[in-house]
């Protein structure tokens, strides 16, 4: 009985974990995977049980989340703009993940971390630098953009959100938008890296994938809803502060814990 409450008692502190991560992640279209590694990590999981579990839940939820953005009108495929950086996105994120899943296991994982968070604070810069600046559309950005945040969704998990909203809305998308198609984006190359993660037979603790995925689904429809609330100039602000502040706390995490 003792070991069934304990059990019942981790499923709750990872749902609501994972349901405060998601919320805001959806919400500015990113800091999913990048916040709740390290606090997984501080819990006791390991790096190899961490990523595959993050990134089923997110392919669940991802698709969730761009089902209710399109639903609360934040993005428009059928605009040409918005269309061609789905269409960017979708393939170089596939071709990104696929790399640097493979990548992954052979480098230090604080080579890695070290270089997502300093990515994604150069990011949050940059986007706070933009402020109201009505940025024109360039295919090239989203290019280099999106190549960049797919190779860092597949060596950790995160580090993807953060740079292709912020990459978005320096390259002329309108940040509602830029939010919405990463969700959609997110959950296509979340599923090619866990067909990957299965194919090299990683291990999944179910304990892990049940509380964390129901926990990012049930916040999904509520985070959509509330970007739609969101001014465009205001959202875009939050955007590149949130983005700085995800890769200075990550940053400061992995020295804390790395001993230097």
């Amino acid at each position: 009985m003792r070991c069934v409450c304990n059990l019942f008692e981790i499923l709750i502190v990872l749902f609501l974990i994972a349901t405060v991560m998601e919320y805001g992640a959806a919400t500015l279209g990113m800091g999913y995977g990048t916040t709740l590694a390290p606090i997984l990590l501080i819990i006791g999981y390991e790096p190899l049980m961490i990523v595959p579990v993050v990134l089923i839940s997110q392919f669940i939820a991802g698709f969730l989340a761009a089902f209710f953005h399109n639903k609360f009108n934040n993005m428009d495929l059928k605009d040409p703009e918005e269309r061609t950086a789905f269409n960017i996105f979708a393939v170089t994120g596939i071709i990104g993940v696929i790399a640097s899943v493979l990548i992954s296991l052979s480098l230090p994982s604080f080579v890695v971390e070290i270089y997502i968070a300093l990515t994604v604070m150069i990011v949050g810069l940059l986007t706070m630098a933009n402020g109201r600046h009505q940025t024109p559309f360039s295919k090239s950005k989203l290019l280099l953009i999106g190549g960049i945040a797919a190779f860092n969704k597949g060596m950790s998990g995160g580090g993807y959100g953060p740079v292709t909203i912020t990459g978005q809305m320096i390259s002329g998308i309108k940040p509602r938008a830029a939010v919405a198609i990463t969700a959609l984006v997110e959950g296509i190359i979340c599923a090619v890296g866990v067909v990957l993660y299965f194919l090299i037979a990683i291990p999944i603790d179910a304990i892990l994938l049940i509380g964390i995925t129901t926990g990012a689904v049930a916040a999904a429809p509520f985070a959509a809803f509330t970007t739609k609330k969101l001014r465009q100039d205001f959202l875009k602000r939050i955007v590149g502060v949130s983005t700085f502040l995800i890769g200075l706390i990550t940053l400061v995490f992995i020295l804390l814990t790395s001993g230097i």
